[in-house]
């Protein structure tokens, strides 16, 4: 259910909550019917009883000896259909409805009783007056009949009512999120290069268009630090540049000087190494900054990019040196695409390295190329330690180096986050295809253009 949109949630939510509703109001509902019933029935029994015993005392013709039996002729049509018992001053029977064998109907003298009589429930009124004392009692079967009658209409009804009230609320929920639905779709526009987009705001005044207002107060200071931190970023990786450079050309002219000791040199060449080093993450800072404030110079120019594959090959066996690595390298040929070539280069570049840093010795590197119709392939492998199911995504991120990586590898964990972005800057795309035990392939496609 977690997975269903809103619209559906609010129609279930709103079926369901009629459905208690209705069994909710039977619950109270029922019972009243029911009790109001026999509330007209002990009310009917009395009429019944009193004008019984009215046309024994009123009517001509009437038994002068309320001691003798009652002839069925004095009974009243309305009580022939119930059952009767009258009996006299001693308690003697006068009258009792054919085939009754109880004599009485109720342990009441007076009131009102739901009692069994021959295996049936009956409401049963005992009423008496002077001489005489009545009883007679009715069935309960048509209340419970019409109580069962209720019931299962509201069976019948309970789902047709559930489908009504969830298409009902289907509808209205879809009424609902509508303008949640175009804040969504207006969200979407709002990214790293668009950061000044912001939601619309509604024409009414209700939760919505408070919500609205906040989340566009929350962008507006969002863009304020994202671009404080770019500004930061781009401003001192500029502003270290001529000091490194600087230092780096210093230790460059000392190293040249024949008179430092041995042991002067091996530092002066510990600090070169560091100083190049942070020379290359100062670079590497600097164009994501660049990247992050949306202000990547691209040249893209119609290029061949298969010399530039045979020079980054090239390149490789020198990496790999005096290891014993197999290399395979792919067949020169014509690779045209819309690109900078110079950020092609370090893409190459990039991968190759860290194609030859992770190659297991004795091991393998092959590079292929899938020349498709509307793209271009270039498959970089190697036989390395597979990357753990969890660090596969995150390698691309900033500053992040797989878990099973240790201290002997440089680097600073951002080449694969450099290249992914310079290419994706391009309309192109680098991915992990898979690491196992076999080996790791990264794929790197830009869009061919002929």
């Amino acid at each position: 259910m977690e997975s269903w949109s809103l619209k559906v949630k609010f129609g279930i939510y709103a079926a369901i909550l009629a459905v208690v509703s209705l069994f909710g109001a039977a619950a109270t509902m029922l019972p009243f019917i029911y009790f109001s019933q026999r509330a007209e029935l002990d009310s009917q029994l009395l009429s019944e009883s009193k004008e019984l015993i009215r046309d024994l005392e009123n009517f001509k013709g009437a038994p002068v000896n309320a001691r003798h039996p009652l002839s069925a002729k004095f009974i009243p049509l309305s009580l022939q259909d119930r059952l009767l018992v009258v009996k006299g001053p001693e308690g003697q029977i006068l009258y009792a409805t054919p085939g009754l064998t109880e004599t009485r109907l109720s342990s009441l003298d007076t009131g009102y009783e739901t009692t069994l009589v021959n295996g049936e429930k009956l409401r049963v009124a005992s009423f008496q007056k002077v001489f005489f004392s009545v009883q007679v009692g009715a069935s309960m079967k048509p209340l419970h009949d019409l109580q069962r009658t209720l019931l299962r209409s509201l069976g019948f009804a309970a789902p047709i009512a559930a489908l009504l009230v969830f298409v009902g609320g289907f509808y209205l929920g879809r009424v609902a999120v509508r303008p949640l639905s175009k804040l969504s779709e207006a969200a979407k526009l709002i990214s790293v290069e668009r950061l000044d987009e912001r939601l619309p705001m509604p024409p009414s005044k209700d939760e919505i268009a408070s919500m609205t207002e906040v989340l566009n107060g929350a962008f507006d200071r969002l863009q304020m630090s994202y671009e404080a931190a770019t500004r930061f970023s781009a401003d001192a990786s500029h502003q270290l540049k001529t000091p490194i450079a600087v230092l780096r050309a210093g230790l460059e002219e000392l190293r040249s000087d024949e008179s430092p000791q041995s042991g002067k040199r091996q530092q002066l060449e510990l600090l070169l190494k560091q100083t190049r080093r942070l020379t290359t993450l100062i670079n590497d800072l600097l164009l994501l900054a660049q990247a992050d404030a949306g202000r990547l110079e691209l040249e893209p120019q119609l290029v061949n990019i298969g010399p530039l594959i045979q020079g980054a090959c090239d390149d490789l066996n020198a990496m790999v040196g005096t290891k014993s690595i197999g290399i395979q390298f792919p067949r020169p040929q014509e690779l045209n695409a819309k690109v900078d070539s110079r950020r092609i280069k370090l893409i190459l570049q990039t991968l190759v390295e860290n194609a030859a840093k992770y190659v297991t010795d004795p091991g393998e590197i092959r590079i292929d190329v899938v020349n498709g119709e509307n793209r271009i392939e270039i498959r970089f492998f190697n036989t390395a330690k597979s990357i753990p199911e969890g660090d596969q995504e995150k390698i691309f991120e900033r500053f992040r180096r797989g878990s099973e990586v240790g201290e002997s590898v440089s680097g600073q964990g951002l080449g694969l986050n450099i290249a992914r972005t310079l290419v994706q800057a391009q309309g192109g795309n680098l991915r992990l295809a898979r690491s196992n035990e076999r080996g790791t392939e990264f794929v790197l496609t830009l869009p061919k253009h002929s």
